[in-house]
């Protein structure tokens, strides 16, 4: 029957169909390309996991489980990184590394397509002497790479392999909390900072035109229909659509895949399978969003199961009581003690408790924001001057509730900038370490008899450069007008399985996940902009429709349009300006772990949140302004409730 009206319901009933669709498959895109990208990391893991990191300590001691000693080495070229992974097998029977057709042997070499074309382009004082002028033996396929665009190069050596790390299996990452390990728990914080305006996205999707579902489910149970005749009713048409949306939202992310590959994150970009999410996932992902769906769409059809001759009479549901404060403070009693477990527990799971913490200040924003409503209700009722003040304030204690949530959106949107805006401000300046002077580290310890014959080799090759010694390093300035690239090549044999860099090339991936937690900074708060926006716009058409009878009663006894169109302005500007400074304030106690909140008060937090606030404020008059024509149209029939 719900069906069936939905079918013969007429331009309204589809517009509004439409418009809740939308939402849903807006909200289920971003949360499948959250899930994506944590399937990302796991593939990603799966492949060079069995790499130790970059100038590891080693190890003297080989297991009897060990299968292979391996080594890597961080080196540049043509301002590209390039890893040298030398592996050593210490059993006849060792498995092939990941890409390879079996361990390589002693002297053996191995590149990666982006590395072989490499090969080829540039001369051989620039990168090919560095192996020694062996010809690779083929290239490593996609099963052992990070990504089409990798550079690396994997050799074989003989065992014992100084510097080198003994690994019982090449399969995924047994060795340490690596920097995989890092961005994915970066990533599961990402996913709840976007998660919950997602959800709250899903919700007022469903919300939308819940009024006429409401009276066509009253009318049926004065009928006679039953609880769970009603319930089917109910759920029928939101599950129809939302199930249909989820569907959209997941296809589309899959075909956006190679588009959002060539976003890099941890120095590099992606295979587009790597962002696809397995069936399984999708299908889960797609189930989570129409059973949320569907629950926020039963939870406003209640009233109908009580107490049907309520929705006849226009009751509405209780307004928003002081009690909430109280779950406030202990929002935040539950962010200090998920704050203190993520400091003492495991690195493992570091992300997960703080996002537990940082869901319970999301849930703090949202549980004042009603009673923020309620209370500038009350104040501009009492103190209006104008007809459209005192009708913005009235509305605002007739449901503080349904005010609140076209401002949901943008008050986690404030509350991320609030946590973002002081990490930003305190990473923005990235790292300032040495790029000019290349760097060697003797093992053996004669930091003069390397500078001795490194000025040899570099005079012997007309390479001008000056030389000096430290304690323990060798430091090189190559000359105006050097290649770097040709000094590097040249002084490789001086440092076996060691790197000739600089100090900023030395710190890399420090830069890189600088740079990545900037980025990644702007990824989250334009995705949770693009979810406060559609959900600003979906609830706004929501409220006109669910309250067009009287809005239509109002247009008759001669209240003029501007007058409705600026009373919905004021009840939503007022109460944003109030409960996006709450958000503000837990957005920085969120923020206080990691870096002092003062950091706000640089210039790129202050123009962080300056944008935020003025972008909020654009989507709001935008959202209003969307949904004028919605109120034109509805005030002006003078037909039925259809």
């Amino acid at each position: 029957m719900s069906l069936r009206l939905l079918r013969l319901g007429g331009r309204r009933a589809w517009t509004a169909a439409g418009l809740m669709g939308a939402g849903v498959a807006v909200g289920t895109l971003l949360l499948a390309v959250a899930v994506g990208a944590l399937h990302g990391w796991d593939a990603r893991e799966s492949r060079t996991g069995w790499r130790p990191a970059a100038q590891g300590p080693g190890t003297t001691d080989v297991p009897a489980s060990a299968v292979a000693l391996v080594r890597t080495t961080g080196d540049r070229v043509a301002g590209q990184p390039l890893q040298v992974v030398d592996v050593a097998a210490v059993r006849p029977d060792a498995p092939a590394p990941p890409g390879l057709p079996r361990v390589p042997a002693p002297g053996e070499l191995w590149v990666s397509p982006a590395l072989a074309e490499l090969v080829r382009e540039l001369p051989a004082d620039r990168l090919a002497d560095r192996f020694g002028g062996v010809v690779p033996a083929g290239t490593i396929s996609a099963d052992g790479l990070r990504d089409p665009a990798e550079l690396v190069a994997v050799r074989g050596a003989d065992a014992p392999l100084p510097g080198g790390t003994a690994v019982d299996s090449f399969a995924g990452s047994p060795l340490q909390l690596d920097e995989i390990e890092v961005y994915r728990q970066l990533t599961v914080v990402a996913v709840v900072l976007m998660g919950v305006p997602a959800v709250g996205l899903l919700g007022a999707a469903a919300r939308l035109s819940a009024a006429r579902r409401v009276q066509r489910l009253a009318a049926l149970r004065l009928l006679g229909a039953g609880t769970g005749q009603v319930t089917v009713v109910a759920v029928a048409e939101v599950a129809a659509v939302a199930t249909a949306a989820a569907v959209v939202g997941v296809a589309v992310q899959w075909l956006i895949a190679p588009a959002l590959a060539a976003i890099e994150l941890g120095g590099s970009g992606w295979y587009a399978d790597d962002l696809r999410p397995a069936p399984g996932a999708l299908l889960l992902v797609v189930g989570a969003v129409a059973v949320l769906a569907t629950l926020a769409a039963v939870g406003g059809t209640r009233q109908v199961v009580v107490g049907p001759l309520g929705v006849a009479r226009r009751d509405r549901p209780g307004g928003a009581r002081l009690i909430r404060l109280l779950g406030v403070v202990g929002a935040i009693g539950v962010f200090v003690a998920a704050n203190g477990a993520m400091r003492t527990g495991s690195p493992d799971v570091g992300g997960l408790v703080f996002g537990g913490g940082m869901l319970a200040l999301f849930g703090a924003a949202s549980l004042v924001g009603p009673l923020v409503v309620r209370l500038c209700g009350r104040a501009m009722a009492r103190s209006a001057r104008t007809p459209a003040a005192l009708l913005a304030g009235r509305r605002l204690l007739d449901d503080p509730k349904g005010a609140f949530r076209p401002l949901a959106g943008l008050t986690l949107a404030v509350f991320v900038a609030g946590f973002l805006a002081p990490l930003t401000a305190a990473i923005s300046g990235g790292l300032d370490d040495d790029d000019t002077t290349l760097w060697l580290r003797p093992r053996d310890g004669q930091p003069a008899v390397v500078a001795e014959a490194a000025r040899e080799r570099l005079a012997g090759l007309g390479l001008v450069a000056e030389v000096t010694t430290t304690q323990s390093r060798v430091g090189v300035v190559p000359g105006s007008g050097v290649d770097r690239d040709g000094v590097r090549t040249a002084l490789a044999p001086l440092v076996p399985g060691g790197a000739v860099l600089t100090e900023a090339e030395q710190d890399g991936q420090g830069s890189v996940l600088t740079g990545d937690l900037v980025r990644g900074a702007l990824v989250v708060l334009a995705g949770t902009f693009v979810l406060a926006a559609t959900s600003a716009g979906t609830t706004s058409a929501a409220r006109v429709l669910d309250q067009r009878d009287t809005l239509r009663r109002l247009r008759l006894a001669g209240t003029p349009l501007a007058v409705l169109d600026a009373a919905r302005r004021i009840e939503t500007l007022r109460p944003l300006l109030v409960n996006a400074a709450i958000a503000l304030v837990l957005g920085l106690i969120c923020a206080a772990p990691f870096v002092a909140v003062t950091e706000v008060l640089e210039p790129a937090a202050l123009v962080l949140l300056g944008s935020v606030l003025a972008v909020g404020l654009v989507l709001v008059v935008l959202a209003s302004a969307a949904s004028r024509p919605l109120l034109r149209a509805v005030t002006a029939d003078r037909g039925g409730d259809e």
